[in-house]
């Protein structure tokens, strides 16, 4: 009865890294300015000096229809999306600051510092971090930034670094996302394939610098 129940868990886990194993980013570096929160967008936009559609515009933008990336570091272009999924319509942008009425400020540019004011049409657009995490993460995991060194690696008894490291993870396969708590989730790892470990990771820095990205659908 015990080996039918562990080549089942083992079935549904094969099964569920393989449906996910497309979403994985291909560029997983971390994305250079955090802000706030995303902003999700639906339809080719504009990027103005001021929350004015009176004012200069900076850029106009298409939304890509090939070349899927998610944290994308693009030195080429100016490119204003962390994710960009054209097959699901998925778009995002980094949110700078806090919404003003129908209008937000977004960096436009990922690879400098120049943010502009888009509409916003729909508050239900505009993602705070933990609220983007939880839409996305909590239904399909969360992966590590490939720049995260692997001593950050370890899980915690509470969401405090004060608090007992009761475990570590080497190559996590897949983390399953519980709760948030401020900067902390408490997930359960997969690590190497068949080893569970549950407990609370820091997956934000007082500086705002995310240490995971949820995996898209």
């Amino acid at each position: 009865m015990l080996k039918k129940i562990i080549l089942i868990t083992f079935t549904f886990l094969i099964t569920t890294l393989s449906v996910f194993a497309d979403k994985v980013p291909y560029s997983m570096k971390s994305i250079k300015h955090y802000g706030i929160g995303v902003l999700k967008i639906e339809d080719d936009f504009e990027v103005y000096a001021k929350p004015d559609a009176n004012s200069k515009i900076l850029k106009s933008f298409e939304l890509p229809r090939k070349n899927s990336a998610i944290v994308q570091d693009s030195r080429k272009v100016i490119n204003p999306y962390i994710v960009n999924i054209p097959s699901q319509k998925e778009y995002y942008a980094t949110i700078s600051e806090y919404p003003e009425k129908n209008w937000v400020q977004i960096y436009y540019n990922q690879n400098g510092k120049e943010v502009g004011w888009v509409k916003m049409p729909d508050k239900s657009n505009f993602l705070t971090w933990k609220e983007f995490m939880y839409k996305y993460g909590k239904k399909n995991g969360v992966v590590i930034m490939k720049d995260i060194a692997m001593k950050d690696f370890k899980l915690y008894s509470q969401d405090s670094e004060e608090s007992q490291v009761i475990d570590e993870f080497t190559y996590p396969e897949y983390i399953a996302l519980r709760i948030i708590r401020g900067n902390w989730m408490l997930v359960t790892v997969v690590d190497t394939g068949t080893v569970y470990k549950t407990g609370w990771f820091r997956w934000r820095t007082d500086d705002g610098k995310l240490r995971v990205f949820p995996k898209m659908k």
